[in-house]
């Protein structure tokens, strides 16, 4: 099948994308993209997922970011409008549209400085329109490699408090914790090991990676970005890596303990996130019978998060009618990408916000 439409959200260590034909998403897929390393690295990802893709001529493509953020860029505008210029290199004229969140979809010949602020780091309110549109009463919840965004849906509306990064982090509506590229450093200062606390260094030895690929958890199609180490991705290197933060050797201690070890990062940041969904649920807008909706490639700890809070689950891909793609990914793990794709749909087809 060839793609007539692809939907593109550009992170800033991974590039995703979801194919549609007849109105339908066929294929989805995600590449490695270090953009703090260059721009080189969005020209090759996509050029990947464009030969995977298959697009038919005169294929419409339509993006939204997250990856204006990096450091390789002064502020979020010259990062927006690099972005932009990358994605305009690889699609026909008139071809290319942007999520402006906000402000609808946008040409790019149409953007200017005020439409910054809506264009940046709108990729979750994409996600969360299209699920408000077929769930109106719910939370979801997309855990991804990097992030998590906990969003309240009520009434068909995203009813966000926050919009930018800032905002979003000010509620808990946006966590940067994700399950591969986290730094455990980022979870705990210390650690309980051989019943006592030990304090933890200071430094990138290892990664929520780690810690899912001990507990049995992490789907290792979704593990792209080179281990903290530069290491092999196997059970005794995370183990090894885990040990390092403690200032020990893996052969130190019988495998169980780094095991035990990996269950308390695990802990630490599920209930991270399960503060942010108290939070949310502490609004008083949901019902006991609300969904919790789970996207991302860490959504197997939303289906946790919903046992113990007491809310039915529902899984993002199962919002859409294809449920699978050759490489692993599903659309779930995917989310503002599809949603992105589906939600272009439906602005010509309602004659939305097009300028």
């Amino acid at each position: 099948m060839n793609a007539e439409l692809i939907g593109w959200d550009i992170g800033g260590a991974h590039l995703k994308a979801a194919a549609s034909a007849g109105g339908r998403i066929f294929a989805v897929g995600q590449k490695p993209c270090p953009l703090w390393q260059g721009l080189h690295h969005l020209h090759a990802a996509v050029e990947e997922i464009l030969k995977e893709m298959s697009p038919v001529p005169g294929c419409r493509h339509t993006v939204t970011m997250t990856g204006e953020l990096v450091d390789r860029f002064a502020n979020r505008e010259e990062g927006v409008f690099s972005l932009i210029r990358a994605m305009e290199a690889h699609c026909a004229s008139g071809s290319l549209l942007i999520f402006a969140g906000r402000a609808g979809f946008l040409e790019p010949g149409a953007i200017d400085s005020r439409h910054i602020p809506d264009i940046a780091s709108a990729n979750w309110l994409a996600t969360g329109f299209y699920a408000a549109s077929r769930i109106p009463d719910a939370l979801l919840i997309d855990i991804g490699s990097t992030t998590t965004d906990v969003l309240l849906l009520q009434a068909g509306e995203v009813q966000m408090r926050g919009y930018t990064d800032f905002e979003r982090m000010r509620y808990d509506e946006l966590i940067y914790s994700g399950i591969v590229r986290t730094p455990l450093m980022a979870l705990a200062k210390c650690a309980p090991f051989e019943g006592e606390w030990v304090g933890l260094m200071a430094e990138h030895f290892a990664t929520t990676a780690d810690v899912y690929r001990l507990c049995g958890e992490l789907p290792e199609h979704a593990d792209q970005m080179p281990a903290a180490d530069g290491g092999e991705k196997s059970v005794p290197a995370s183990a090894r890596r885990i040990a390092r933060l403690l200032g020990r050797d893996v052969e130190s201690a019988e495998p169980g303990a780094w095991q035990r070890t990996a269950r308390f990062f695990r802990e630490r940041q599920l209930g991270c996130i399960a503060m942010a969904c108290e939070r949310q649920l502490s609004r008083g807008l949901l019902s006991r019978q609300a969904p919790f909706i789970g996207a991302g490639v860490g959504r197997f700890l939303v289906q946790e998060l919903a046992a113990r809070l007491q809310h039915p689950y529902l899984d993002f891909t199962d919002l859409f009618p294809m449920h699978a793609s050759g490489d692993g990914f599903q659309i779930a793990d995917c989310a503002p990408a599809a949603a992105v794709a589906v939600l272009a749909q439906r602005s010509d087809s309602e004659g939305g916000t097009r300028r």
